[in-house]
């Protein structure tokens, strides 16, 4: 570990944001089960399962979502290995991969990106609170109000860091899984789960390769950002049953069931399912903002742990200063609906992650692992040229199928992507990218 000369006072605000989180300081999978299971337990996950039951058949949807949990573990704990060997976050150890000038731009799109998500689901939730107000006592209360005091809320546990969202998570996730098999309890007296089982697309037919796309392109980015956590766990051992316990089971429980509320009551509204159909009120209106604030105090986290380690050396912020002022800015952005004119932007940055993913794999596994040690990080490059051009390659190729004005729109590439996802299609390009240029002009490091 790397020496300094200043002594480094550990408080409770402490994150470990630019340095590595320390043995004593790590957790067993167990200790971090909820907030494993917290990166899955979320309201989009049901939105997912709504989407998968609307264009395919019970049975297919099954299919589509085991292969695409599968997908998404390997990737994961493939990535999340390198957070529990290095013990840094995302944007610290792809030092190593980009030099340290790449890492700030791979710091600052993640953190771009999260930081625009944040906003983006505090709108959401001002929306949804809405909803939710006006279902349980019929008013109607503004919605900029619900939206900046959630966004508020929502930095509360982001200003702690890991450990208020690991107190968040062991709340809320208990809290969110009864509920949840209260509700699936409730709607099995209400619909046979033999209808269920038999049960064709409720909408639009898509295809089964269609509906993997979906389950790996929704979660990709927070994949391909997993040592952001990953990093506090003792082990590679605990961290690959943490990504199992995320995505394997949680990640796969909540989109099944909202799979089985779209096929029993033929809508993709949880909200009005739960307080509505299902008749849980007031319980299920606290649950649900519990539920948004467990997912999106992560994306105000990692966007800080990005901009944390691209201003690092340039400036220095404290990590809790920092937090205030991006959530203060990203949640009044989402109260004046700025954000969603940029949605399209954020869906855009979404493809060029995975790739810078990708290359960190690829250069930690095939050719630098021994170089990932905290004592040589400030003897790294500016630039590792090599891996930038493969990390150039991937999201070029990722371009090729997204639509303009943030793609090429490449009209086979599109077809293509509807029958493997696009985000791992990128992926494999900049991974072959990777190990080519590396082989052809090999750099000691």
């Amino acid at each position: 570990m790397k020496e300094t000369n200043e002594k480094v006072e550990t408080t409770l605000l402490d994150d470990y944001e630019n340095r590595p989180v320390p043995p004593e300081k790590c957790f067993g999978w167990y200790q971090q089960g909820a907030v494993w299971l917290g990166c899955g337990f979320c309201l989009a996950a049901f939105s997912l399962g709504g989407q998968l039951a609307e264009g395919l058949g019970f049975g297919k949807a099954c299919i589509a979502l085991l292969l695409g949990c599968v997908i998404l573990t390997i990737m994961s704990a493939a990535i999340g290995a390198i957070g529990a060997t290095t013990h840094l976050s995302s944007s610290v150890t792809s030092r190593f991969t980009f030099g340290i000038g790449g890492a700030k731009i791979f710091g600052l799109i993640c953190a771009v990106s999260l930081f625009g998500w944040f906003g983006y689901q505090c709108s959401f939730f001002g929306q949804s609170a809405v909803e939710v107000v006006k279902m349980a006592a019929g008013v109607s209360p503004n919605e900029a109000v619900l939206t900046v005091i959630g966004g508020l809320a929502m930095m509360i546990t982001a200003i702690i860091g890991y450990r208020g969202i690991k107190m968040l998570s062991n709340f809320g996730v208990p809290m969110l899984f009864l509920l949840v098999i209260a509700a699936v309890i409730k709607t099995l007296t209400q619909v046979s789960f033999g209808d269920i089982v038999s049960s064709g697309p409720v909408g639009t037919s898509i295809t089964l390769g269609s509906g993997i796309v979906l389950v790996v392109g929704s979660f990709a980015v927070g994949a391909s950002m997993i040592p952001d956590f990953s990093r506090y766990s003792k082990t590679v051992k605990d961290s690959n049953i943490g990504c199992f316990l995320g995505y394997g089971i949680g990640y796969f429980l909540i989109v099944f069931m909202g799979m089985i509320f779209t096929y029993a009551f033929s809508e993709n509204n949880f909200t009005n399912i739960l307080i509505n159909k299902l008749g849980f009120g007031y319980i299920a209106a606290f649950v649900l903002i519990v539920a948004t604030w467990t997912t999106n105090d992560n994306n105000l986290y990692q966007s800080v742990l990005g901009i944390s380690n691209a201003i690092d050396g340039v400036i220095k912020v404290p990590r809790v200063a920092l937090t205030v002022v991006v959530g203060i800015i990203s949640t009044a952005f989402g109260a004046l609906g700025v954000v969603n004119i940029f949605v399209p932007f954020l869906c855009f940055l979404g493809v060029v992650i995975p790739p810078l993913a990708a290359v960190i794999i690829a250069d930690y596994y095939f050719f630098n692992k021994n170089n990932y040690d905290y004592a040589k990080i400030d003897k790294q490059p500016s630039f590792c040229v090599n891996n930038c051009i493969a990390a150039l390659i991937g999201i070029l190729i990722g371009c090729t199928m997204n639509a303009a004005p943030y793609g090429f729109q490449v009209p086979f590439m599109m077809s293509l992507a509807t029958k493997i996802p696009s985000s791992l299609i990128a992926m494999a390009a900049s991974i072959v990218a990777c190990i080519i240029v590396n082989k052809v002009h090999p750099v000691k490091k």
